[in-house]
């Protein structure tokens, strides 16, 4: 499953959407949702994150993980099931 978070949100309710996650899931984290990404990685490091490359240099973010559009264009064709948060 390809998870993608644009915005910020609760972490009581990423807890809810992620807790129950296969370590196949994928989470990409683009716009606002970029500031959610080290949360994510340090919080369930068997989920694959990412972060949107140009979202983090535009919002000064230094995320341990990033992904370009063609990268995500790529990972998206392997994913059936999409989840936009």
């Amino acid at each position: 499953m390809l998870i993608v978070i644009n915005q910020y949100c609760d972490l009581n309710e990423l807890a809810a959407l992620l807790d129950g996650q296969a370590e196949t899931a994928t989470i990409i984290c683009c716009a606002d949702g970029v500031y959610l990404t080290e949360h994510i990685i340090k919080s369930w490091p068997l989920l694959s994150c990412y972060a949107l490359t140009d979202d983090c240099t535009s919002r000064g973010i230094k995320a341990s993980q990033t992904m370009s559009f063609s990268e995500w264009v790529a990972l998206s064709l392997q994913h059936k099931q999409w989840v936009a948060l």
